[in-house]
């Protein structure tokens, strides 16, 4: 896959519409199923969820990192540097967990599914 095309899969992984974030609950059973995970996609990159609430990935030319949260059962992002500035942005994704993947789908109705590990 060419690097145009594994940046366009992250940013519609990454990208959604601006939504206020809460700070997660470690208790929550979806924040427990996420923390310490990574989305992998079909590329192979990973957006790996920290337990502290980071969030990191990329390549040798692309890295990006922010923090998330779980918000009413959804996965909600903020991306900031060292990610690039026109996919800085904060949002929310509903998703739902099937074993090891994860289908996230943004609120204009694009689903994606990754496998977590």
């Amino acid at each position: 896959m060419t690097p145009l095309k594994t940046t366009a899969l992250l940013c519609a992984l990454l990208s959604t519409a601006p939504a206020a974030l809460a700070q997660s609950d470690s208790q929550d059973p979806l924040f427990k199923q996420l923390a310490g995970k990574a989305f992998v996609g079909e590329t192979g990159m990973a957006i790996k969820l920290e337990t502290d609430g980071t969030i990191s990935g990329g390549n040798d030319s692309f890295q990006f990192g922010g923090t998330w949260t779980v918000e009413d059962g959804k996965y909600c992002r903020t991306l900031t540097e060292p990610t690039p500035e026109p996919m800085r942005s904060t949002g929310c994704l509903e998703i739902q967990i099937d074993g090891d993947q994860a289908t996230l789908t943004s609120e204009d109705g694009v689903t994606r599914t990754y496998t977590l590990r």
